[in-house]
């Protein structure tokens, strides 16, 4: 079934080149992408976000009148489930974890051949966070050096003993990549009740994508 969410796509980047280039990619990762619009600036994606709520959109962090995480916030505020994808040059901490923060769905590098980039879009059809593989390992690296202190046991902190044992199995290995149907497989499931292990850990932990859950396993200890 054609995925109606993102029939009607965004991409955000003031620059000619990079955002033709994405306007084409896009069609191309996602079949169900029927018309693309394009803005230069946060002034005009505005305007575009005026006149239809966007499912999906391609955000370029740096802006000629403002940064990409007050579209980000926008965005996703403005239609449920909404998947906002930054497209940027920068992988650097200074930018990756501020745009999660801000509600992105994933993080991809502009400076990818097209043909990474249009498989990393594709991942969004299958419920999976479009993450260049330099995004994904510094994520996991920046909670391995979080200079906080995390209890050797996560099982006996507050927030993750409301996940049961299985919970916790299914978001190590959402964390780790697995689609549902791969974690099915692996814990001896039904895709349908894997899907239902998903939604109660995105419920229980007061997140909404695959991204946030990445991050929230990575701070558990779940993933190395």
């Amino acid at each position: 079934m054609r995925n109606t969410l993102f029939e009607r796509a965004l991409i955000v980047e003031d620059l000619d080149e990079p955002r033709q280039w994405l306007a084409e990619l896009l069609p191309r990762a996602l079949s169900s992408v029927r018309t693309v619009d394009c803005a230069d600036s946060v002034a005009s994606a505005r305007q575009c976000m005026a006149a239809h709520a966007y499912g999906l959109a391609l955000v370029d962090w740096g802006l000629p009148d403002g940064h990409g995480g007050q579209l980000i916030e926008e965005l996703v505020a403005a239609r449920p489930g909404a998947v906002v994808i930054v497209a940027t040059i920068h992988d650097d901490d200074a930018h990756v974890f501020p745009a999660l923060r801000a509600g992105a769905s994933g993080y991809i590098l502009k400076s990818q051949p097209a043909q990474v980039v249009v498989a990393q879009l594709h991942r969004i059809e299958q419920g999976e966070p479009a993450l260049s593989p330099s995004i994904a390992a510094r994520v996991l690296q920046h909670f391995r050096n979080d200079p906080l202190p995390e209890p050797p046991d996560v099982t006996t902190t507050e927030s993750a003993r409301r996940l049961s044992d299985r919970e916790v199995d299914v978001l190590r290995l959402i964390a780790k990549g697995y689609k549902a149907s791969e974690v099915a497989q692996l814990l001896g499931l039904s895709s349908h009740t894997v899907t239902g292990y998903v939604r109660d850990i995105y419920r229980k932990l007061g997140i909404s994508s695959r991204a946030e859950a990445t991050l929230e396993a990575a701070r558990r200890g779940l993933v190395s």
